[in-house]
């Protein structure tokens, strides 16, 4: 046992479980074991928002692992680190930053998990980002932590292609197996000091920001291809909307279309099509729906749907402006809102 090394987790989102499985099976639990997990504190949650611990939270307690939920790191907390020896610190999807007495902590470094291939997609939300570009790949990185957003060493990574069916769901599961891989694969190396430490190429550096409701907005003079990713990674919250009849309609399945023989119409036209189906114009061919949702009901498909409200053949649907997930450069301020508030059920 004394030779097993002490390793902490820092945690708050169940895509962070199978490290965790993967820490205490063979063969890592001959090399590793969890002296604590870090995560965030029991918040409300649900349709009565009842306090509720996170899948993280939940599963230290299920282990008997001590765990500790601080609503923001002080100084203590390195000092614990300290006092309970930790050879090694793993980061998934926590929600706190790591101030550089914490980094210093753990005899062999901090390591996180961030879901892209760095430099590609730094910041919060690179599942999103990732699907939104319209990006032929994706995967997930262990890096080295710095003081510095994501600008760490690569010591592990695993490829994940991605394609038009891709969703943030789907993604999501992918990322969270693909773990388990770099887990296995890197941890050791770590452990014996032999991982490679791979600096990160800056000119290939891209940047994300948080989400928040205003990204639901869709500009119908984008490109319907554009749509289509932008929908299917920000389902289900805050999803795609447009107004209609003063309401936001939410956007379920779509895709993009060409439709050739169809006349070009403006941004945003609801075109003559197959009954029961929904197609609008867009920048770029078309989009088509596939399924819809009004505020406070089921999200249904399109013949449902425009059987209760109907989008009749030459609607023009409003456009509002879609702010990209990603950029070049780090984001300075938070986007302006673009979408009113809506009912959170929608």
């Amino acid at each position: 046992m004394s030779d097993l090394k002490k390793t902490v987790f820092f945690g708050s989102d169940p895509i962070a479980l199978p490290i965790l499985e993967t820490l205490i099976s063979a063969p890592l639990r001959a090399l590793v074991r969890i002296e604590a997990i870090y995560s965030q504190p029991d918040r409300p949650s649900g349709r009565g928002q009842k306090i509720q611990p996170n899948a993280i939270a939940q599963w230290a307690r299920r282990y008997g692992i001590p765990l500790f939920q601080p609503e923001k790191l002080g100084p203590e907390d390195a000092a614990r680190l300290r006092e309970l020896g930790c050879d090694i610190g793993l980061v998934m999807a926590y929600g706190h930053i790591l101030k550089q007495e914490m980094l210093d902590a753990p005899r062999l470094g901090f390591f996180n998990y961030h879901a892209s291939l760095l430099p590609h997609f730094r910041g919060p939300a690179p599942i999103e980002a990732a699907i939104a570009s319209g990006a032929s790949g994706t995967g997930v990185t262990l890096q080295r932590i710095v003081p510095a957003l994501d600008e760490g060493d690569v010591v592990g990574s695993a490829v994940i292609p991605l394609d038009e069916d891709s969703t943030r769901a789907s993604l999501r599961e992918r990322i969270s197996d693909a773990c388990t891989f770099i887990t296995m694969d890197t941890l050791p190396r770590i452990i014996r000091g032999t991982a490679e430490n791979i600096p990160q190429p800056e000119k290939h550096a891209s940047y994300t920001r948080k989400i928040s409701r205003a990204d639901s907005a869709v500009d119908f003079r984008a490109p319907a291809r554009m749509i289509a990713a932008r929908t299917r990674a920000l389902s289900p919250w805050p999803g795609c909307t447009f107004p209609f009849n003063g309401l936001e309609i939410k956007l379920g399945h779509v895709e993009a279309v060409s439709a050739p023989e169809l006349a070009p119409a403006a941004p945003g036209t609801v075109v003559p099509w197959m009954k029961g189906e929904l197609l609008v114009a867009t920048g770029k061919d078309f989009l088509r729906i596939h399924s819809l949702q009004r505020p406070g009901g089921r999200m249904l498909p399109a013949r449902d749907f425009l059987a209760g409200m109907k989008i009749p053949a030459g609607t023009v649907l409003e456009s509002r402006e879609m702010i990209p997930l990603s950029q070049k450069t780090p984001w300075k301020k938070k986007p302006a809102a673009a979408v009113p508030a809506a009912p959170r059920s929608c």
